[in-house]
Formats: structure tokens, C-alpha cells, sequence
């Protein structure tokens, strides 16, 4: 009796010795998988050896859904989702990228009067009696004859008068905010907005997350996808900003595709809306000089593409980095702490470029 204890006891330490070092092996294979992904699955992170070390990141992106397998191969999910909604097949990421159109971007502002887009109908009037110049008199004619014919094709909603210029902190009352770490910050660091607008963010947010209808803590505490907030309550605008995730996934295509599903389906949901597409945010010189996959260049590829999706009716583009950037186009160092992130302190001047470049 007293052998088989012992026997007992022999195995059951063998088994705990096992289990010790089957933890060891699993922790260090974890800490070193997750090391080589520091810039891909882990690129939106702050990294600091001592008071965040490789593990504690690794788990901390698997408590935010974000593996480190993440930005090596592309999910058989969003696969899926982009083909069962467009009907297409997925450009290889080794592709060449179009090149995007150039955009115009018609919301900067200047020390002139604010720009309007359409004539007034007080000009219209005083315009159509004024018979002391033909061609004032032609040029009344032919507006209020091309207004007619808006009106009677029915495009009438496109014809609103349309401001852009500065605005001031009441304009955000309305307003919905979209974003990954980036816009949580502003969220964080900016109280002008953060207590009159509506936040929707989360660190590591893509794309295909919001596409995907990937439910998320929102501002009222629960957990919705975009779908679910936007069914509950109207917007006058939403402002979007992600992308930097993204980068491991696919090309620019691929990701322009999955930001346009979801800006039509904001459309659709919000069709009274100004949507407002924030340029990825560069990193910073540094940074972009140093790696191969977050560089400068591939974010202004994918900046590219996206800045295609403005109408400058609907939908605006808001090249965020005019605010933040240096004299090379690369994320100023000094308002960074990791080459990524804004300081908290530094957030007014994305701050600043939101109120000068008001819509309404």
C-alpha cells in the first residue's frame, strides 16, 4: 500500500514537471513569435522592453482580438466577405497597385470668404431683372435653366447650398467619430470633442472589422457593431480614420475595396450625413525609414486609394497629415512618443484642422 502512494506520487510529480515545461516551451515560443511581429501585428502598440515587455503585448492584443499571426496572411473571413459582396476575386498582394487619381481637395480653406457652391436664390433673382448686361442676363438664363433641369431629374438634393470653411466646436454636436488607437486618443486628449461628439473606437480597429460588423465596447458601454449604432440614432457627420492595421493585409486595392462597402453602407444608413474620410496618419521619419512593411510610402498608397472614394458632395477627404507632419511628409518627431502615436498633449493641431475644415 505504502509502494503504490509512492508510485503515486512519483507520477503525479512527472505530470506537474511535464505540465511546468510543456508552460515554459508554450510561453517562450508565444514571446518569440510575438517579438518578430512587433511591427506587423503589433505596429499600433507601445512596445517598452521594461514596462511592456514582448508577453504582456501579446497578451494584451489577444484580449483586444488581435493574435500574432495577425498581418502575415489574410483571413479566410474577410476573404470571403469582400467576394460574396462585390463578386470578385482579391488582387494578389505581390499585384501592382494602380495608380490613384489625383484629388483635389476642395475643403482647405483660406483667408477668403468661405466658398459656396451653388448661387443663392437671392442671387438668382437679382441676377434674372438686371437688364443692364446681356451677359448677366445669359449667364441667370442658363443657372436657372440647369437648375430646372436638376429638379426635374430628380437630383434636386445634390443642389443645396454647400459651406466650407471654419467652424467652431458646436459643429461636432452631431457628430460620430470612427477609429482605431488613433482616434481613441483624440477622444482621450481632446476634451472639445470628446464631450459633444460620439466615439466608436477601439485600439487595432480595421476596416474589415467595421465591414465584418465586429461588435466593439461603444460610448454608451455596450458592445454593438457600426451597423447597430448607426440603426440608433441620426448623425449630421461621421469621421473615420483606420488603416494603419491594415497595412499586412493585402494591397491598396483590396483595402480600398473594404472602405468603400463600408462607407456605402454608412451611406445608406446615414444618408443625410457629411462622411468625412481622415487620411491614415504618417509615422514618422524614423520609422518609415527603418521598416519594411509601416513606411510612409505604403500609407500614402493606401491614402491614394481611399482619397478616390470623396465626392466633395457626400463624402470629403481630410488630409490629416497637413497638421502633423514635417517638412519630408513624414509624422513630426517631436509630437510623437513612438513614432506612431501622438503625445497626448498634441492633439490640437488634428484638433485645429477639423474645425477649419467644416462642411455644412
Amino acid at each position: 500500500m505504502a509502494e503504490q502512494r509512492k508510485n503515486r506520487k512519483k507520477r503525479n510529480k512527472r505530470r506537474h514537471y511535464a505540465l511546468l515545461i510543456a508552460l515554459v516551451i508554450s510561453t517562450l515560443l508565444l514571446t518569440i513569435w510575438s517579438y518578430f511581429q512587433l511591427p506587423r501585428a503589433y505596429a499600433s502598440y507601445v512596445y517598452d522592453p521594461v514596462e511592456t515587455p514582448v508577453l504582456a503585448l501579446a497578451m494584451q492584443g489577444i484580449n483586444d482580438g488581435v493574435y500574432p499571426w495577425n498581418g502575415i496572411v489574410k483571413s479566410d473571413a474577410d476573404t470571403q466577405t469582400l467576394q460574396s459582396a462585390e463578386n470578385t476575386t482579391v488582387a494578389d498582394e505581390e499585384a501592382m497597385e494602380p495608380e490613384a487619381p489625383a484629388v483635389i481637395d476642395e475643403t482647405e480653406t483660406t483667408n477668403e470668404a468661405p466658398v459656396v457652391d451653388t448661387i443663392s436664390d437671392t442671387e438668382l433673382s437679382s441676377s434674372a431683372v438686371d437688364d443692364t448686361s446681356t451677359e448677366g442676363e445669359d449667364a441667370s438664363i442658363g443657372v436657372a435653366d440647369e437648375m430646372t433641369a436638376m429638379e426635374e431629374s430628380g437630383t434636386d438634393d445634390d443642389s443645396r447650398l454647400m459651406y466650407h470653411g471654419p467652424v467652431d466646436d458646436d459643429y461636432f454636436n452631431d457628430a460620430l467619430f470612427i477609429g482605431d488607437s488613433r482616434m481613441v486618443g483624440l477622444s482621450e486628449y481632446c476634451e472639445p470633442l470628446d464631450t459633444r461628439a460620439d466615439f466608436y473606437v477601439k485600439k487595432a480597429l480595421t476596416i474589415y472589422n467595421l465591414l465584418d460588423g465586429k461588435a466593439i465596447r461603444s460610448f454608451d458601454g455596450t458592445q454593438k457593431s457600426l451597423w447597430e449604432v448607426l440603426d440608433e440614432k441620426q448623425y449630421g457627420k461621421i469621421y473615420i480614420m483606420v488603416g494603419i492595421n491594415e497595412i499586412g493585409v493585402g494591397n491598396a486595392e483590396y483595402f480600398r475595396d473594404a472602405y468603400e462597402q463600408v462607407v456605402n453602407g454608412i451611406r445608406e444608413a446615414q444618408p443625410d450625413a457629411f462622411i468625412f474620410i481622415n487620411s491614415i496618419m504618417h509615422v514618422s521619419q524614423s520609422k518609415s525609414d527603418t521598416d519594411s512593411l509601416y513606411n510612409n510610402t505604403n500609407i500614402n498608397a493606401r491614402n491614394d486609394a481611399i482619397a478616390s472614394l470623396a465626392d466633395d458632395r457626400h463624402v470629403f477627404y481630410l488630409n490629416i497629415n497637413e497638421a502633423v507632419d514635417d517638412e519630408n511628409g513624414a509624422l513630426r518627431s517631436d509630437i510623437t512618443f513612438d513614432d506612431i502615436h501622438l503625445k497626448g498633449s498634441c492633439y490640437e493641431p488634428w484638433h485645429e484642422y477639423l474645425l477649419a475644415h467644416g462642411v455644412k
